[in-house]
């Protein structure tokens, strides 16, 4: 495998300046809270002397306007995890960076004798590995990107849009290339990686002091060379593995004839056994490298072993690859106080563009997520907040946008010191347009208005119509969420995916089966028949042993469900007449045959109201409304006039003459 190493030099100080919204090249340092001491600085702040080791007050001193941030385990793994996550798309082999700081605690807790003699100590401790370097495996990503120029070239411009300064260097072993990332860097040209320099186009436009005819003739050599690029196009398209082969060739790796004139300093080596060498004499690796290994292991250890046989790759390394988690957690700790909702807008922000890049790497998109907020007052308990996307929002700018509408009506109890969110609420990401031929697709503007709606209204102000299964016209529609209906979309869709897997797994049974001749095929299916059969007949018996009282029971429990589930309590008598004129068009329609009768108004009652039989004029019907496994008297229908103006739909029961809709 050919590996990537990156070398992030900062990388916790220029995570913390990203998301906290710090300037880029500032004076910044990271220090211990125990021993009061520098840990790391930031070029701007080396340059003034700041350096590790140093107190508080001396780092101070040399740059007054120093911006002190505090060491904490939980940073580096939020670091960690947000490099490898934005790296997973260059990659799908991420090896996690080593912070120094966890590495040399370990070092501190697992600190061998005086003596540094081989003891079982000794070689239970673990071999330490190369700190602040996050490795790719980038053999099998160099079609994908062009060549790996192109793959380092991009990556170089996305951690540079972050703010991180890095460093890069290849190899096939990989602790060759951790070590060629920190000490020999790879140049990368900027000719070689970039597209923006091999697709410029020159200017057409006629240059000052230049005639028309030299411009035309300019011109005309320039077509003729694009046309010959047109036609090459064919022939490069033909020899993409040549080209990913030549960018190999053409970009070197680390070999350890180049680290071995080196210090020995630069190894992962515990301090003890570097003093000890340095007592010795041995000041390069390739005196290291020179001594008899049994002598070196009876006096440092099986870690120093096995750390040489790495480096000359006789002994393979075990790597812990990132993995993509299948929940997003992501927690800030806020290097202010934070009075108001709109000084979490720039953090938030941030966190939110993070949320939106694993999203789109895991092709899903967010239908609720939860917000908790960290007051000073430790007394005073996180205030957790859910923000709801009813159309499934995967977009920062988006989801940021909401976000903010929906946390207009918060009041902070006190100052925040830390933002936290969680998303677990994931569906898979389906882009929806709007297309003529198809009356289903929503548009991405009219989604947008109904998600700031319902964020600005509430879920449940905001609500949509929906079929249900029931054959009473007041029973046939509920009133539902944006966010739920979103929900049952989403399950149906699994569903029908799980479906067609089933289906397609019948199909290719049937097809087997079909090998086998038809008189297989007649016995499946007289024996499917017989299934069949039996299956009915037994529901048919099941089903007439069913009382009357159980059957009403159960249509009163459905009519009571969907009652509670409609929009409106009651529809009005005002506004909802038609026009003289039109009235008159839709008679005509109705007696001419030009309507068949199962013709729907647009209003219809939560409940039907009783009708005097002689305030309206039936014209046209009946349809009658019956179903078998209901309790409830059957319907007839009738398309009706009122005497005071309206087209109504009215129906006949036992119980007399109802209103049930308007026409409008």
């Amino acid at each position: 495998m050919l590996w990537l190493a990156v070398y992030f030099p900062h990388w916790l100080l220029q995570y913390q300046s990203y998301h906290q919204g710090l300037p880029q090249g500032g004076e910044l340092a990271l220090f211990e809270r125990q021993s009061s001491q520098i840990l790391i600085a930031s070029s701007a702040a080396a340059k003034l002397g700041v350096e590790p080791g140093q107190s508080l007050a001396t780092a101070q001193t040399l740059s007054p306007s120093l911006q002190l941030l505090a060491y904490d385990p939980s940073l580096s793994q939020e670091a960690s995890h947000w490099l490898c996550q934005w790296s997973y798309g260059y990659s799908a082999r991420v090896v996690p960076p080593v912070c120094p700081f966890e590495q040399a605690q370990q070092h501190r807790l697992n600190k061998p004798s005086k003596s540094h003699k081989a003891s079982k100590s000794s070689r239970s401790y673990d071999v330490p590995s190369v700190t602040d370097t996050l490795l790719l495996e980038v053999g099998s990503m160099a079609k994908i990107f062009g060549g790996l120029d192109r793959l380092i070239c991009q990556y170089q411009k996305s951690a540079q849009g972050y703010g991180l300064e890095c460093q890069f260097a290849l190899g096939e072993n990989a602790l060759l290339a951790q070590l060629g990332a920190r000490y020999l860097p790879l140049t990368v040209p900027v000719e070689a990686g970039c597209d923006e320099h091999r697709n410029a186009e020159p200017s057409l436009e006629p240059e000052r002091g230049v005639t028309a005819s030299t411009h035309l003739a300019k011109r005309e050599v320039r077509e003729s060379a694009r046309e010959e690029e047109v036609q090459g196009e064919e022939t490069k398209a033909q020899s993409i593995d040549e080209q990913a082969g030549a960018s190999l060739v053409s970009l070197p790796q680390i070999s350890l004839k180049q680290i071995a004139p080196l210090p020995l300093s630069i190894l992962p080596l515990p301090g003890h056994v570097l003093q000890s060498c340095e007592n010795m004499g041995l000041t390069q690796v390739q005196a290291l490298l020179a001594l008899p290994l049994k002598e070196l292991g009876e006096r440092f250890g099986e870690s120093v072993l096995t750390l040489l046989a790495q480096l000359k790759g006789q002994l393979p390394q075990v790597h812990e690859f990132y993995q993509m988690p299948e929940s997003y957690r992501h927690k800030l700790e806020l290097l202010y106080e934070v009075s108001h909702l709109e000084g979490l807008a720039f953090p938030l922000g941030r966190m939110l563009a993070t949320l939106s890049a694993y999203l789109v790497q895991r092709q899903q998109a967010v239908l609720a997520l939860s917000l908790t907020l960290v007051f000073r007052d430790l007394s005073l308990a996180p205030q957790r907040c859910e923000i709801r996307y009813p159309f499934a929002e995967h977009r920062g700018d988006a989801l940021l946008k909401l976000c903010r509408v929906q946390l207009e009506s918060l009041t902070l109890a006190a100052p925040v010191i830390s933002l936290a969110i969680q998303a677990d609420t994931l569906v898979p990401l389906s882009v929806q347009t709007s297309n003529w031929w198809q009356g289903e697709g929503k548009s991405d503007a009219s989604m947008r208005l109904l998600s700031l709606l319902e964020a600005r209204l509430g879920a449940d102000k905001v609500k949509g119509l929906e079929h249900c299964s029931h054959h009473l016209p007041e029973l046939s529609w509920q009133s539902r969420s944006l966010s739920q209906s979103r929900v049952s979309q989403s399950q149906v869709s699994q569903s029908q995916v799980s479906q067609s897997q089933v289906s397609q797994s019948q199909v290719s049974q049937s097809r087997s089966g079909a090998l086998g001749g038809k008189r297989s095929n007649q016995a499946v299916s007289q024996s499917t028949s017989r299934q069949n059969t039996s299956r009915q007949n037994t529901s048919r018996q099941s089903l007439s042993t069913r009382g009357a009282s159980s059957q009403k029971f159960e249509s009163q429990a459905l009519e009571r469900q969907a009652y509670d589930l409609c929009a409106e309590p009651r529809a009005c008598y005002q506004g909802k007449t038609r026009a003289l004129s039109e009235e008159a068009t839709l008679f005509a329609d109705l007696f001419h045959g030009l309507c068949d009768g199962r013709i729907r108004p647009n209003w219809l009652l939560r409940q039907p109201e009783p009708l005097a039989p002689e305030s309206v004029s039936l014209l046209k019907g009946p349809e009658r409304l019956h179903s078998p496994w209901s309790a409830a008297s059957p319907r007839d229908y009738y398309l009706a006039r009122m005497h005071q103006g309206g087209l109504c739909w009215v129906f006949r029961s036992p119980e007399g003459l109802f209103l049930q809709g308007w026409f409008g």
